[in-house]
């Protein structure tokens, strides 16, 4: 397997920035991203608070950062890791699609809103799952719901309206085209998942979906589900001023690591997050 000095999980304005000062230090990158544009900034009707960039769309920026990264030979895939561990010196990532494997890793992966929906956590497993190509077979004939935070949703809808009897579709951004009409489209922010032991239901404010299983859609998944260890406070990844985490060779960048919530703040520490990813290689005396 081909080992990159740096695996970046996340493609917002953390992990590119982190992607190109990385590579501006000759170091390998893979970056790793479910979202080909982050669907934050990509929804950004305009950019007005960016040094040296007074009118702009978020999307045109988004745009542009995507094409500086690609200048600079950053490679892409478009994945979202189930697993990463650390064993002999290097992570290894499993992700839907392929297996990663690198000496550092910087998290660049949003705002962390990890068991966001009342009864998610105790029913992980249970009923709630975030990989629908993953454990879609189980439903097969069942009820379904799918909350979704970002477009990628849509096609896992889709998946799902292939094995289940129905598909309800619960998009928390603008929805822009019909999904599929054996989708259901059900506006509305959920407000609990139901069960003793297992799924049964979704409430929303005004009613209940009667469901077997509820996937849910985010631009990654929970921290903790990828690595326990991690230490975090208030929510957020705990990380120092050189925005090292508590786990050797792992840093961390941009909205993960707490407020505000701005696209300069986390350039700027997807920059620090790469440089001392570089230090740390420099450490290194021997790559198994």
């Amino acid at each position: 397997m081909n080992i990159k000095d740096v695996m970046i999980i996340g493609g917002g304005p953390a992990g590119l920035s982190a992607a190109i000062n990385a590579r501006r230090r000759n170091k390998s990158v893979v970056l790793i991203a479910k979202e080909a544009i982050s669907s934050k900034l990509w929804q950004a009707p305009k950019v007005e608070n960016y040094l040296g960039l007074t009118d702009i769309t978020g999307q045109d920026l988004a745009e542009r950062m995507r094409e500086h990264a690609l200048e600079q030979g950053v490679e892409f895939v478009r994945d979202e890791l189930q697993n990463l561990w650390e064993e002999e010196g290097r992570f290894s990532g499993m992700g839907r699609e392929g297996q990663y494997s690198s000496y550092t890793v910087v998290l660049a992966v949003g705002v962390m809103q990890e068991g966001g929906i009342d009864g998610e956590q105790q029913l992980v497993g249970k009923g709630v799952s975030y990989c629908a190509t993953c454990d879609g077979m189980f439903y097969r004939g069942k009820k379904v719901a799918m909350i979704s935070q970002i477009p990628e949703g849509e096609e896992e809808a889709r998946f799902l309206a292939e094995l289940c009897e129905r598909v309800y579709y619960l998009p928390q951004y603008p929805l822009k085209q019909v999904v599929d009409p054996r989708v259901e489209i059900v506006k509305g922010k959920p407000q609990e998942i139901i069960g003793e032991g297992k799924v049964t239901g979704l409430r929303l404010k005004d009613t209940v979906l009667e469901v077997d299983g509820v996937f849910i859609e985010r631009p990654s998944v929970p921290m903790t589900k990828l690595l326990p260890d991690l230490v975090m406070e208030d929510g957020a990844i705990k990380v120092d001023r050189e925005m090292r985490t508590n786990l050797p060779g792992v840093f961390a960048a941009g909205d993960c690591i707490g407020r505000p919530w701005q696209i300069s703040k986390a350039v700027g520490e997807g920059q620090v997050a790469a440089l001392s990813a570089v230090r740390y290689l420099e450490t290194i005396t021997s790559k198994v």
